[in-house]
């Protein structure tokens, strides 16, 4: 077997890796990632497991590939130093010298003797050579060889956007497994599937996969599991970070449960989360505060103004991470969250805001996304605030995909009297928690968020 060495890949798409002897077609759209995928199949079946492979390539020349590659931590240049990996150029090949070249290129492979081969692109080459003589290429001079030494090879393949063939519509049938980059759009936002439509002597569970391209390479989306045995359910409280708040809540919020914040614009959402965040960072409690809305300088700037002391926090416990989502798919942002988890191990985690999400988001994968990271926070044992930016009479939340999540929701909302803005606020749920069900009144004061009867 022929394992990539990406976990997810290896352990629940093919379980057994690519089998060995056996012609792979890598297709899909420009920029969907086949030449990462393949890159990392050579590069992780040198460095993992030991086995010689080579580049074959019609597209870019060797200076180009190493330093694509080199960006996402991935050295062919080391590989080749210890003769593992050897790149073949392609990239000039013309109909006058392909049979010169195809006659050269399987004598420096059979003189290698990889395990790991990768044409990059067989389109360019099915260009060349001609529909027939590439049918037979595959099929008797390259097959024969990878059959005859156990190899494995991956043939990348040109997918026009939209289109159902692939390449010349020949090569999807002299190969042992088929396996489709294909985008879907969303909105803004283009998710990115990975398709497998045949793969012999392989039993794949579901035929669609969902990924992301990160600077560690390619990346699925793995549904966490939530083993709720396993957890230790505790009735532990822990402090929102205002006193008058600890107190509506019995005590303040369970530890391990999730928080919303929601409200119109300038009714302080963003304020109750720093007075979170930087109190159980102060009480010794790892905390993380994620913004979609506003640059690291001016949070900081937006807690110094209400006495937050952040600064005294972000040299012991709290972690500020910000980001615009514009572009950015639920996966991703799921992925990258997990990542600062899986990282930080926080107590305490602020994402703000969802808003900022659903801007930029189609609802039902952002309301999945939220789901797959709920698990995650549960799994770890944290205490997490979202904040919303919208209307509420207290009575209704519109964004269902969250509210139904979250254990603690709390509404904030202003009214005019008299020509003045009258702050409110009240516990519209808090489970398991006999909390204060009144409408309180609250400023925003030089000492951040006042909360009166």
């Amino acid at each position: 077997m022929a394992r990539t060495g990406i976990e997810y890949f290896d352990k629940h798409v093919l379980k057994d890796g690519f089998p060995d002897g056996s012609l792979i077609l890598v297709a899909g759209e420009p920029g969907a990632g086949k030449t990462i995928f393949s890159g990392t199949f050579l590069y992780n079946g040198a460095k993992k497991f030991g086995e010689k492979g080579v580049y074959v390539s019609l597209a870019e020349t060797k200076s180009e590939f190493y330093e694509s590659m080199r960006q996402l931590g991935m050295d062919f240049e080391e590989l080749e130093n210890k003769g593992l990996f050897k790149f073949i150029d392609l990239v000039t090949v013309s109909k006058e010298t392909i049979d010169k070249e195809i006659g050269l290129l399987i004598e420096e492979i059979a003189k290698f003797q990889p395990k790991r081969v990768v044409i990059d692109s067989i389109s360019v080459f099915a260009q060349v050579l001609g529909a027939e003589k590439t049918r037979i290429f595959l099929h008797t001079v390259l097959g024969r060889f990878i059959k005859a030494y156990n190899s494995t090879a991956l043939l990348i393949a040109e997918k026009p956007v939209g289109a159902e063939k692939i390449g010349y519509g020949i090569e999807e049938f002299v190969v042992d497994g088929v396996v489709i980059l294909r985008y879907e759009s969303f909105g803004e936002v283009t998710r990115r599937v990975m398709e497998i439509q045949k793969m012999r002597r392989r039993s794949v569970e579901k035929s669609q996969y969902e990924y992301v391209i990160t600077q560690k390479g390619i990346e699925f989306l793995v549904i966490p599991e939530l083993e709720r045995e396993e957890i230790e359910y505790t009735v532990e409280r822990i402090t929102t970070g205002i006193d008058k708040l600890d107190k509506m809540l019995e005590g303040g919020v369970y530890k391990g449960s999730s928080v919303l914040l929601v409200g119109m614009t300038g009714t302080g959402k963003s304020t109750f989360a720093l007075h979170f965040v930087i109190a159980n960072a102060l009480q010794g409690r790892k905390a993380v505060y994620i913004s979609f809305e506003e640059p690291m300088d001016q949070i900081i700037r937006v807690a110094e103004n209400y006495g937050i002391p952040i600064e005294e926090a972000m040299k012991e416990n709290l972690k500020v991470f910000t980001w615009v989502p514009e572009s950015r798919t639920p996966v991703y942002t799921f992925l990258k969250i997990r990542e600062i988890i899986e990282e930080f191990k926080p107590e305490a985690l602020v994402i703000d805001s969802l808003t900022s999400l659903r801007q930029h988001m189609d609802e039902k994968e952002l309301a999945k996304m939220l789901r797959y990271l709920g698990l995650v926070i549960k799994a770890n044992r944290i205490t997490v605030y979202f904040t919303l930016n919208e209307g509420t009479d207290f009575e209704v939340v519109p964004f269902t995909g969250a509210s139904t999540m979250v254990d603690v929701i709390i509404g904030l909302k202003y009214e005019i009297h008299n020509g003045n803005i009258e702050r409110r606020m009240t516990i519209i749920k808090s489970r398991a928690s006999n909390h204060s069900r009144k409408i309180h009144k609250y400023e925003i004061t030089d000492k951040g968020v006042e909360i009166y009867e």
